[in-house]
């Protein structure tokens, strides 16, 4: 048994800057020359490149001296194929394989050494593919599918094959894996398949291309709730993925989960009234309006008990008249009409229907957080005092805004004309500047108050009857009055800016600095922008 040696801190860091120096006249074995981990020296250098290497010499250099690291794998099954695809480095993934390549071939089973490599996979079963597919390395995916396309990457321990987490990372992969791979595994988790994924987050594009080369994805249930790829398209108010499955694979309409739901009562679990009109267009989802669950409610049934607490609903039911008159939809398991549910306050059964539209949401492909506003009051009121708490601050930001604006207007730089009361400035272009950019802050600010004005007086009209109306509107007045504050902020950023190098011209060095100082504004916004969508990024 070969005897291991940890690598010294001085190894170490030279492993991690890529200096061959060190190893030259080491007298251990570079295969023994390992981390707790069991990292060898060209792990710990590719795990320290946050960019793709310009030279591969250091990994040329290294398996020069000691072949064997090609395929030396640490405590966690991963070899440098592995770590090279998962960085991104295309070029240490070509000299890998090339290397592989020098080597003779299995006897036996005939599989070369580049491609006994590519299938090699880690304790989590995978293989560089599902390392590329993972961190969007489309180019690797391009040189490892290209040099292995006849071999199927099954999926790792957690059911996904690389074709799934292509395409729930929505990259160009997803082209490569399709394009050069001979045998494709088109499953998923839990008995799903790509097409769930790709319905699961709107990926219309490539459910399209998924259909065309295995339509028989449309016709596969999740092992858990039977849900095929159009119930999560539906659900998710992905429409244009439900219009692909059900123009390539028509029958797949017919297709229930396991409380008997189709893709029109998914569609009413969306909570949007537009997935559901837009799917009343399709005359294959249309027919089903009329079908039934295992408790003999119709999709319209589920749209009546929903109508109490979300009036959108109403409208849906109003457009629908005709067919509640003639009875269509009929009765379900309780002897209870579309009618009965809308008018009649069955609140044990609505209760019921309420927590079946919350609970379809969840489970894999999704685990959508869908619930249905008026059933929760504490909730509700927690939103309401949280809009209302946000408004209030922007109502002193926005006041603080008029009121500089307002004192600069008649505070101007370089004071007035001591015959005439006009402005010293008048003629020079940043005094001009400051002028309509003030002017714009003050507008916008003094419009940003009417609107939150405007928010009070329509709280008035939140009945019942309007309450979808009031929180639909109060949004897009409060991301409207958003905007305007921040554009204000910047247009008085700019008024300051000009002012102060209108009266500061004569010492331009001065001024330019302040100027400088005043657009670190605008920058810093950006940096804090920045670091908001890294956060959210990181918690999507």
């Amino acid at each position: 048994m070969n005897r291991i040696t940890y690598i010294d801190h001085i190894l170490y860091k030279a492993a991690a800057e890529g200096n061959i120096d060190p190893f030259k006249n080491c007298e251990t074995c570079l295969d023994q020359l390992l981390t707790p981990d069991e990292n060898t020296i060209l792990h710990v250098y590719l795990r320290n490149q946050t960019r793709e290497p310009e030279s591969t010499d250091f990994v040329d250099k290294i398996l020069e001296m000691c072949p064997p690291l090609v395929f030396q794998a640490n405590k966690k099954g991963e070899t440098l194929l592995h770590l090279a695809a998962r960085y991104g480095h295309s070029n240490v993934v070509k000299v890998l394989i090339d290397r592989a390549k020098a080597l003779p071939a299995d006897p036996e089973s005939g599989v070369t050494e580049a491609k006994r490599m590519l299938r090699m996979t880690n304790v989590e079963r995978d293989t560089a593919l599902h390392e590329a597919a993972r961190s969007r390395g489309s180019q690797v995916v391009e040189i490892l599918t290209a040099e292995d396309p006849e071999f199927s990457y099954s999926a790792n321990v957690h059911g996904e094959p690389p074709l799934y987490i292509a395409v729930l990372r929505g990259g160009k992969e997803i082209d490569e894996i399709l394009g050069n791979c001979i045998s494709v595994d088109y499953g998923g988790p839990n008995g799903g398949t790509a097409l769930h994924a790709a319905s699961s987050g709107g990926h219309h594009g490539t459910a399209r291309k998924i259909l065309d080369c295995y339509p028989s994805a449309a016709y596969i249930a999740d092992t858990k709730r039977k849900r095929t790829a159009l119930h999560i398209a539906a659900i998710h108010g992905n429409v244009n993925a439900v219009k692909e499955i059900v123009s390539r694979c028509p029958a797949s309409c017919e297709l229930v989960d396991d409380k008997g739901w189709n893709a029109l009562h998914y569609a009413v679990a969306s909570q949007t009234r537009n997935v559901l009109e837009e799917c009343l267009q399709i005359p294959e989802l249309a027919r089903l309006k009329t079908e039934k669950d295992d408790k003999g409610n119709t999709p319209f049934h589920l749209i009546a008990a929903l109508a109490h607490k979300q009036k959108q609903w109403r409208r849906v039911l109003d457009e629908h008249r005709d067919e509640f008159d003639s009875d269509i939809f009929g009765l379900n398991k309780r002897k209870l009409r579309v009618d009965d549910l809308l008018f009649i306050n069955f609140a044990e059964l609505k209760k019921e229907i309420f927590e079946s539209v919350e609970d379809v949401a969840r489970g894999p492909f999704g685990n959508l957080t869908i619930r249905v506003r008026g059933q929760n009051e504490e909730e509700d009121k927690e939103e309401e005092e949280a809009l209302s708490k946000a408004r209030e601050s922007h109502l002193v930001v926005a006041a603080l805004i008029a009121t500089v604006t307002f004192a600069a207007a008649f505070t101007l730089p370089g004071g007035y004309k001591s015959d005439r009361g006009t402005a010293i400035l008048t003629k020079k272009a940043a005094f001009i500047v400051f002028i309509i950019s003030d002017a714009m802050s003050m507008v916008l600010s003094i419009f940003v108050v009417f609107i939150h004005f405007l928010m009070a007086m329509i709280q008035g009209f939140k009945l019942d009857k309007n309450k979808e109306m009031y929180e639909v509107t109060s949004l897009k007045l409060f991301m409207l009055a958003t905007l305007l504050t921040m554009i204000g902020m910047g247009t008085m950023i700019i008024a300051f800016l000009t002012g102060t190098y209108a009266v500061l011209e004569p010492s331009l060095g001065l001024a330019i600095s302040a100027c400088l100082i005043d657009l670190s504004f605008f920058f810093l916004v950006c940096l804090a922008f920045r670091i908001i969508y890294r956060d959210v990024k990181d918690m999507v």
